[in-house]
């Protein structure tokens, strides 16, 4: 396959990722004109080091479709990867691919790369920590790859999540930086189109920088909109400018409505635009510095108040303490933007004060760390664990439309239907919550070990071959299966507990690796000790990777009975020949 680079590569742990287009496939001594995206992943070395944008490469062998989540309510990256129009991906050795010296690119793309390479070069010379590094790219230039993952974590889990990814709030620190040196307010006439050209002309440069991303480019959009108005003495509304970006976010992609951020963006939009004056004349600041505090708790209530139900439905999270959280962090997030802008210029000017600014803006951003690690930590930080269905999703955006329509405009008619949106509400519940009571019995994909679940209403009991259970497989198998699932409790039984008699949890062990539950036998051949020299009778047979073939040879001829049979990692032709054991009805 002829293949280009479409995006700057970007260098990971032990591979090189790539995204790209594919031209055209050799199949069979015929040419064919293809067209098409897929993420590619180069083993490291000097070669795929030395990718950029824009150059092609010949691809050898195929690609790989990705494949849909293995495992209940698992993060589907199929899914994820459609709504970019991407469909297949693959490993490649150095054997596998070699670069052509053909190069071609979109000279407004490879500006905006070769700035974003020249940012990180910067960046990399003035923050020696990476973690510290990494907190100031996304901040500045939105670039995420160097960002430390407890850190994002502590973010992420005190709702300031979203000064890291750069957005409209980022966008207006911009604005206002360049209207105060350019003395924009105070301009009449050509001098300030003048000056509001050269203002559009940096916001769409920035845009540049940071790749485009739906939040910043909706920022910009607005922001330019209410410039251009400004110039010509046209009226605006913010409403109308928020549908006119939405609206062209979504005709350059409509997949962008798939987008998470998004979705986030505009939402927390919407709430500030209408929320925040009827906040603020709840409560009203008697003095200046009160005032801007009083403004930003309103600001932070009405983008939390649109917001929250995306995020129980996604993350299944909400931060209690995101008003004390954004009081601290807010502040700083604007010095620590205006220390990075200035921190490039003085790059070019003089070292010593550009060294002063970063080491300043490192002592912002630890403190900002700090305090989201604080808070954090503090009790009942988090309401985690919550799963809401998309109807309930929806009930909840109809609850607050008709509520705050009811309240505004006085209309009476809106309380009784933001009733039945909570009756909605509640009547989703009740079916969601009444189809988990009955029992279920599931096995997970787990590469290369056993994981079995038996579940009775709200309890699990877990059986685990030796290294099945990791933090990883708890994290992205385990725990979103417990959340959807609306599970308390789970117990986590080894494999070799099974060789006695005993009772686990919702399980009865009657050793050797046999198991009853919900009145149904299971055979479990991981866990057997010895040869079967009788004949056996179980409902479900459930073959690992553990056995020899002659042990899977004897349970062939000593199996009876109408058994369900699930063959876990068993590949190849040893697949093949095992997928058929004597039974009569076999699910793979």
């Amino acid at each position: 396959m002829v293949a280009r680079v479409i995006e700057a590569p970007q260098e990971k742990e032990k591979s090189v990722s790539c995204l790209v287009q594919i031209s055209a496939a050799n199949q069979a001594t015929k040419n064919h004109k293809t067209q098409g995206k897929a993420q590619v992943y180069l083993a490291k070395d000097s070669a795929s080091l030395s990718l950029s944008y824009g150059d092609y490469i010949i691809i050898r062998g195929q690609l790989n479709e990705i494949a849909a989540s293995k495992n209940p309510f698992q993060f589907n990256f199929k899914k994820y990867y459609a709504t970019t129009s991407i469909y297949h991906n693959g490993y490649l050795t150095s054997e596998r691919w070699h670069a052509t010296g053909g190069n071609k690119v979109n000279p407004l793309y490879a500006l905006g790369y070769k700035w974003q390479s020249s940012l990180q070069n910067i960046f990399d010379h003035y923050f020696k920590d990476v973690s510290v590094r990494g907190v100031a790219e996304a901040i500045v230039f939105g670039y995420k790859e160097d960002l430390d993952e407890n850190w994002l974590e502590a973010f992420s889990k005190t709702g300031t999540i979203h000064v890291l990814a750069v957005s409209g709030l980022h966008v207006g620190i911009i604005y206002t930086l360049l209207s105060y040196l350019l003395l924009l307010g105070s301009s009449k006439g050509r001098s300030r189109v003048i000056k509001s050209i050269i203002i559009l002309l940096a916001l769409f440069l920035y845009c540049l920088v940071t790749g485009f991303s739906p939040s910043v480019s909706r920022a910009a959009i607005m922001f330019a909109t209410v410039i251009v108005a400004k110039a010509f003495q046209r009226k605006t509304n913010l409403y109308n400018t928020l549908s006119f970006a939405c609206f062209i976010l979504l005709l350059v992609n409509p997949l962008n409505i798939y987008n998470v951020g998004f979705q986030f963006s505009f939402l927390a939009v919407i709430g500030i635009v209408f929320y925040t004056d009827y906040f603020k004349a709840i409560w009203r600041a008697s003095s200046k510095t009160g005032d801007k505090v009083m403004t930003l708790i309103c600001v932070s209530l009405a983008a939390q108040l649109t917001t929250f139900p995306l995020g129980l439905y996604y993350f299944h999270q909400f931060p209690n303490y995101f008003l004390l959280s954004n009081l601290l962090v807010l502040p700083c997030i604007s010095v620590v933007l205006y220390l990075g802008v200035f921190m490039v210029m003085s790059t070019f000017i003089y070292e010593p004060v550009a060294q002063y600014l970063a080491d300043l803006a490192e002592v912002y951003i630890r403190f900002i760390v700090q305090t989201a690690s604080y808070i954090q930590q503090l009790p009942y930080s988090i309401f985690a664990n919550v799963h809401i269905t998309f109807n309930q999703l929806l009930m909840v955006y109809v609850f607050l439309l008709v509520i705050s329509i009811a309240l505004v405009q006085k209309w009476w008619q809106g309380y009784s239907l933001a009733l039945i949106a909570v009756m909605g509400f509640i009547a989703d519940d009740y079916v969601y919550q009444k189809a988990l009571l009955q029992n279920e019995y599931i096995v997970f994909d787990v590469k290369k070990e056993i994981l079995i679940g038996f579940r009775v209403k709200d309890k699990l009991t877990l059986i685990a071959s030796k290294y099945a259970y990791t933090d990883a497989v708890y994290d992205y198998t385990i725990k979103p299966y417990l959340v959807n699932n609306r599970i308390s409790k789970c117990a986590l039984v080894p494999m070799e507990a099974l060789a006695l008699k005993a009772r686990y949890g919702n399980i009865q062990s009657l050793g050797n690796g046999f198991v009853w539950f919900d009145n149904k036998s299971y055979f479990l051949t991981d866990a057997y000790k010895g040869y079967l020299n009788n004949d056996i009778e179980v409902n479900n047979l459930v073959i690992g990777s553990k056995k020899s073939e002659s042990f899977l040879n004897y349970v062939k001829i000593h199996i009876r009975g109408d058994t369900t049979i699930f063959i876990d990692k068993i590949e190849g032709e040893r697949f093949e020949k095992q997928r058929v054991l004597g039974a009569n009805k076999t699910n793979l």
